[in-house]
């Protein structure tokens, strides 16, 4: 099989099966654009292809958010936002807290990072953070510092946050959080206890979990290996619900970033792309539908990674296959 690009973004082809275990090849593309403090958007070169894992913030999966997740999937409805970077103090001001905000399309997101807080007690029997330091150096936005986290003290009976594993705050015995380090994120006037960030989140996390489907005896009777009748394709959202657009995102939307970087507002437009998807069996060709399923913005290189992805039907002898066309259409 060959491929033929002739987009300046960078393709993958992976042969999966759908939920009803046909085969098909999965084709992806990723462009990467550098946008500057104006707001102008030039495609470069030197981007990452798809992700074929997760990238995480850590060494340990089992202790670390995912910085970028990885594009192996079938499909994915609607389009998932995603927001790398640090939380910037204003310039010359020593502050206890800043608020981060994201907009773009329907996804209007803020989260408040704090300087440095740890639990104190309140009371004969509460406990809550306590005062912020001043925020002396940009404040990650990681899962690592929103509410969250698992205590394995008793592996019998262990205590978590289900939409957060790896955060701060989660203990079978409050006590031992005193004089530890409090979440340092959380939604501007939002609870407290819900985790707040703006990264992907893991696949066994809540809500992602929820739609994996039910892997039973009947499953295992009549469908294994295929996935269960009642597997929903937001599972392959990697965003939390409010960092996802259910309709897809066109391009030419305006972006507004706040905070994540050290100029504090950051605006462009959305880079507009309409890649086409091509196969050829013999000499019949077809082409394929796509959209754009997952934008991310990296405020920390000035970047945004535009996702696309098609599914082919595979002929039942791979030989036919002969080839794959990934091109641009003009954009009206």
């Amino acid at each position: 099989m060959r491929v033929v690009n002739q987009t300046p973004a960078k393709p993958a082809t992976i042969p999966m099966r759908d939920p009803n275990g046909r085969e098909h090849l999965v084709l992806i593309l990723k462009y990467t654009f550098a946008v500057d403090a104006r707001g102008s958007c030039d495609v470069v070169s030197d981007g990452p292809g798809p992700y074929l894992v997760d990238e995480y913030q850590g060494t340990d999966p089992a202790t670390s958010s995912i910085r970028k997740p990885s594009d192996v999937f079938f499909y994915k409805p609607g389009t998932d936002v995603i927001l790398v970077g640090h939380a910037h103090p204003p310039a010359g001001r020593a502050v206890a807290e800043v608020d981060v905000q994201l907009r773009v399309g329907p996804v209007h997101k803020a989260v408040r990072a704090h300087g440095l807080r740890v639990w104190q007690r309140r009371g004969l029997t509460g406990l809550g953070p306590g005062p912020a330091r001043p925020i002396v150096e940009p404040v990650p936005l990681v899962y690592e510092l929103a509410h969250g986290g698992l205590d394995l003290t008793d592996p019998t009976r262990p205590v978590g946050e289900p939409r957060n594993y790896v955060g701060r705050g989660v203990s079978s015995d409050s006590a031992r959080l005193v004089d530890t380090p409090a979440a340092q994120l959380q939604y501007v006037g939002g609870p407290a206890e819900v985790p707040a960030s703006f990264g992907a989140i893991h696949r066994h996390w809540m809500p992602r979990a929820s739609y994996a489907g039910t892997y039973d005896q009947a499953w295992q009777e009549t469908r294994m290996p295929i996935l269960p009748l009642d597997f929903d394709p937001r599972f392959n959202v990697s965003v939390p619900h409010d960092q996802w657009s259910p309709s897809p995102l066109r391009g030419d939307e305006p972006v507004e970033v706040l905070n994540a970087t050290p100029a504090g507002r950051w605006r462009f437009t959305l880079p507009r792309r309409a890649p086409g998807f091509a196969t050829f069996i013999g000499d019949q060709r077809r082409d394929h539908a796509t959209h754009l399923d997952t934008l991310l913005i990296d405020a920390d290189l000035g970047r945004v990674e535009l996702t696309f992805r098609a599914t082919a039907p595979m002929p039942r002898k791979y030989e036919m296959l002969s080839d794959v066309w990934l091109t641009e259409k003009r954009v009206r």
